[in-house]
């Protein structure tokens, strides 16, 4: 644990590697958290015990109008600066790290809570057009699974 002596004020319920194992990113409440991410892999048996690794706060991104982010998403396999949220107010939230802000609400995706939020990362078995990168799927409990566009947001 790097986090050292701040403390979360809720439970953390997702953290995920992000931007090539650059940072880390994480859910406490509504709102994550993006850490700056430095891990020491010196050998020095004499200091070996002594912690060098560094995980510091870069900057906090609060969902709108949500009680808790039910749900995260990032790409972390190629760089990309999209992070998708759901809330427990059944919205789902875009985020631009590049800005620094929310992009886009998208109010009432489901009928309940997103539980799971699955971009598209492509894969090393097959080509793809550069348009499907703006695909992802969200999904609810006893609501079904809905494909996205994050061009038009439908």
């Amino acid at each position: 644990a790097f986090q050292g002596k701040e403390k979360f004020p809720k439970t953390v319920r997702f953290a995920q590697f992000y931007f090539i194992d650059t940072f880390i990113l994480l859910c406490c409440g509504a709102e994550f958290h993006l850490l700056s991410l430095h891990l020491d892999t010196t050998k020095d048996d004499l200091k070996r015990y002594k912690q060098r690794s560094v995980c510091k706060l870069v900057q906090k991104f609060p969902m709108a109008s949500t009680m808790e982010i039910t749900s995260l998403s990032a790409v972390n396999d190629f760089y990309s600066h999209i992070v998708l949220t759901g809330g427990s107010n059944r919205a789902l939230e875009i985020f631009d790290l590049n800005a620094g802000c929310s992009t886009a609400v998208i109010p009432d995706a489901h009928t309940r809570s997103v539980h799971q939020i699955c971009q598209n990362k492509g894969s090393s078995f097959s080509m793809q057009q550069p348009e499907a990168y703006n695909l992802f799927m969200t999904t609810a409990a006893g609501d079904g699974i809905k494909l996205w566009d994050l061009r038009t947001l439908r």
